[in-house]
């Protein structure tokens, strides 16, 4: 079976969330000598980072008309007609209205739907063409149930095309002796205890409410360690900080994924006080690396409860900082419940991910009885 990826996500400097997923299926599937994948992205200047034993091609090619998303829904049907493959995986959240062969997509969330500027190009694009590209599409692949209602109360005629397919983590959090170096953050902490806030400069992930926690402790030993921010960013949130945290908080450079399981193991709590996920790395790996993890139950995040998070009400500042405490005070029973954690993680499976795909694919290729 070959398969067209839409694979983005991976053609740029450095991999995030979206880019690990799609990272992922392309190793989970480097021994099935029965699939082969061809690659399809938009910037021929940057790398496109493929795993080792990556099978199959790469087809990065540039389109004009960014502005009215002609690469998408243009550019790329065009290839695949001229090159074609028997099924084609939008991975981003959205796809061509015009569908060559058939098409799969992947619809993380509906934030785009929230939260675009309303310009009339927006309209049309958010309201009008793509919800018209998911009633053409073959099958719909989401990656919670959270995401699953919100897509439906949206559109409630997709239901019979909608799959969930949660995401995995890394094979390395589920295992006992992986402990992986220290970070050059952590090494500059010294013998500090620290928290750990993911997410980075987005409104929704709220930076602010963390640091609102670190100042409500009043403990002058905590640090809070903030990921996920570009140099730029990092200058800017430096500036804003209140004066009595300012020098408590550090900013992580970007860590690699041996750095960031390093800094979760190390950290007394990790903070993650999103408003809003389609589903939620953070609230998974840092249970698996033993950190106790400190959010919300919120959209996708009630789905991801186990042994070592600690839930807050969104907006009370007394329970966040309760559970914090909580978490420092776990002691002895820490090692246990790490145990615990790892061992519910492992229903988080790239393996069982990449399965369920395989499914969706032959669900709807040409030959199947969706795909004839």
């Amino acid at each position: 079976m070959q398969v067209g990826l839409v694979a983005r996500c991976l053609n740029t400097d450095h991999v995030r969330g979206m880019g690990r997923y799609v990272q992922e299926l392309l190793r989970q599937s480097a021994t099935d000598s029965a699939l082969h994948w061809r690659l399809y992205s938009d910037d021929p200047a940057k790398p496109l980072h493929v795993p080792p034993g990556f099978r199959g091609e790469v087809d990065v090619f540039s389109f004009r008309g960014d502005r009215f998303q002609l690469w998408e829904q243009l550019g790329l049907p065009l290839r695949v007609r001229r090159k074609p493959v028997d099924l084609l995986h939008c991975t981003e959240g959205t796809l061509p209205r015009w569908q060559p062969v058939p098409t799969v997509v992947t619809l993380h969330d509906t934030l785009a739907w929230q939260e675009h500027d309303g310009s009339a190009q927006a309209l049309r694009y958010w309201d009008s063409w793509q919800p018209a590209a998911l009633r053409r599409c073959a099958h719909i692949i989401t990656i919670s149930e959270s995401s699953r209602r919100d897509i439906l109360a949206r559109w409630p005629e997709l239901g019979s095309k909608v799959t969930v397919i949660p995401h995995g983590i890394a094979d390395e959090y589920l295992q006992t002796s992986a402990d992986a170096p220290q970070s050059v953050v952590q090494q500059s902490l010294g013998e500090s205890p620290y928290l750990v806030y993911l997410g980075g400069p987005l409104a929704r992930k709220r930076f602010d409410w963390a640091v609102r926690v670190l100042s409500s402790l009043n403990m002058p030993d905590l640090r809070l360690v903030a990921c996920g921010f570009s140099a730029d960013a990092r200058h800017t949130a430096g500036q804003g900080l209140p004066v009595d945290v300012r020098e408590k908080v550090h900013f992580a450079p970007f860590l690699a994924d041996a750095e960031l399981r390093a800094l979760y193991q190390g950290a007394a709590a990790v903070l993650y006080p999103t408003e809003y996920e389609g589903f939620g790395f953070p609230a998974i790996e840092a249970q698996a690396a033993g950190a106790p993890v400190v959010f919300s139950p919120v959209s996708s995040l009630q789905e991801l409860v186990g042994p070592l998070s600690l839930t807050a009400p969104l907006n009370d500042l007394h329970a966040w900082g309760l559970a914090v405490q909580q978490a420092l005070s776990l002691g002895n029973s820490r090692p246990q419940l790490s145990a615990e954690a790892r061992q519910w993680a492992q229903r988080f499976s790239w393996k069982r991910s990449l399965e369920a795909h395989l499914r969706v694919y032959d669900s709807v290729k040409p030959g199947s009885a969706a795909g004839c």
